[in-house]
């Protein structure tokens, strides 16, 4: 890599400033960062319109640290009283961000990769630091891709697409829905209070006869492994078993998973810990803030496929609704539990598209290992994306719960369950 060409110092200013407690997704999102070791670094690098200047990209840039409070946040570590010493959020009115240009001569996008890459692996101050890294790759003066790169701290998937999507339009309006300072207010509201509590008793409801996995075999040197698995098959036959049932793919993509579970792991009641967005609920779905926290999913599942998908649905719609809470009072609960929670497997539906895929022949998905997580994972976490004409599974597994036969497994079983549920 070259060195840079350019530092430009880009200045913004925006509505709102204070210092708060930390909003639920983003505490969680911290809580998740210990947890896995890693800063959780989200976006990458993107192609910029024929014809912008870098001084467009500026500009782009600029709008967003201004419109979203998200941006321009930085910890806050100093023991306010009754914090517990706790990391606070801090919201500032305005500041400046160094944005790096750079000149590839040959290939912007294997350049830009590269970028990313240094951005990805240099773990920044999040109590000094602006939580985004940005970068405008050109050639022959002409920028051709941007990176940026921030951590999960700023917001989840959904909430980067509206702030792309605001920014191309250059929305003008005020921004919909609140703010994180908005949202840690409300949350320790009364109501707030009551929401959360309401959802830490679901969790002790279950805790007493939670089955868990147990660290039984021996890690592999590789402890962490990841994997991705194709399947064009369950792409068509989840939208036909939709219509077969009446259920919705989610609600079948997601028991096909807990019957998997069970089926590999030899057991009637399966306990999966389902990331949930919140975006369903009033006023939030168009929120630049992490949102998303785990809610849990319990369910006998030693039965037929469709007596399965009633148990599952009725569960899911007790873990969506309980996965909105202050994460320190969760915390609190599984401290003084008997269970350890966390060994349970994970589950992630982040597909874009709920359009049923083109019919396809059937035959076995593709499975095949490429690399390790970041660091330590839960005992298994599946991720399901769409492609065109394509479910696309990531799994990482953690060596010490689950053989990576095991995971192979597991993600076969929910293939092979939802294309015999056409019939």
């Amino acid at each position: 890599m070259v060195d840079v060409v350019d530092r430009i110092d880009v200045a913004f200013r925006g509505e709102g400033s204070g210092v708060a407690e930390l909003t639920w997704g983003q505490q969680s999102m911290l809580l998740t960062m210990d947890r896995e070791r890693s800063w959780l670094p989200m976006g990458g690098h993107q192609p910029v319109a024929p014809g912008t200047t870098v001084a467009d990209v500026i500009d782009e840039l600029r709008y967003s640290l201004g419109r979203y409070q998200s941006f321009r946040t930085r910890l806050r570590h100093d023991g306010a009283p009754g914090r517990d010493g706790r990391a606070l959020q801090e919201v500032h009115a305005g500041g400046t961000l160094t944005v790096e240009v750079y000149e590839a001569d040959d290939d912007p996008v294997a350049f830009a990769a590269e970028v990313e890459h240094a951005y990805r692996t240099a773990e920044p101050d999040l109590a000094a630091d602006w939580p985004l890294r940005a970068a405008v790759v050109c050639r022959d003066g002409r920028p051709e891709r941007l990176v940026a790169i921030m951590p999960h701290l700023v917001t989840d998937a959904i909430g980067a697409g509206v702030m792309v999507a605001e920014a191309t339009a250059r929305v003008a309006t005020p921004v919909t829905g609140p703010q994180p300072l908005d949202l840690a207010a409300w949350q320790r509201s009364p109501s707030g209070e009551r929401q959360s509590a309401a959802a830490v008793r679901h969790w002790e409801r279950h805790l007493p006869s939670l089955p868990v996995l147990s660290p039984a075999l021996r890690p592999e040197r590789q402890r962490f492994p990841k994997a991705r698995f194709t399947s064009p098959a369950m792409a068509s036959a989840a939208p036909a078993v939709a219509a077969r049932t009446g259920v919705d793919p989610a609600t079948i993509l997601s028991t096909a998973f807990m019957m998997a579970v069970g089926q590999v792991t030899g057991t009637d009641q399966v306990a999966v810990r389902h990331l949930v967005g919140n975006r369903f609920r009033a006023g939030l779905a168009e929120v630049v803030s992490p949102l998303a926290q785990l809610g849990l999913c319990v369910a006998d599942v030693a039965v037929p496929l469709d007596e399965a998908l009633g148990r599952v649905a009725r569960a899911s719609l007790a873990a969506h609704k309980h996965a909105y809470y202050n994460p320190l009072r969760l915390a609190d609960l599984l401290a003084r539990a008997d269970t350890d929670v966390t060994r349970t497997v994970c589950y992630n539906d982040r597909r874009t598209s709920r359009a049923a895929a083109p019919d396809v022949p059937g035959g076995d998905g593709v499975f095949e290992w490429v690399g390790a997580s970041t660091g330590p994972t839960e005992p298994l976490f599946l991720h399901i994306d769409d492609e065109p004409g394509a479910l696309v599974f990531t799994v990482d597994v953690d060596t010490a719960f689950l053989s990576r036969t095991d995971a192979e497994t597991i993600a076969r079983t929910m293939e092979s369950i939802v294309v015999a549920g056409r019939a």
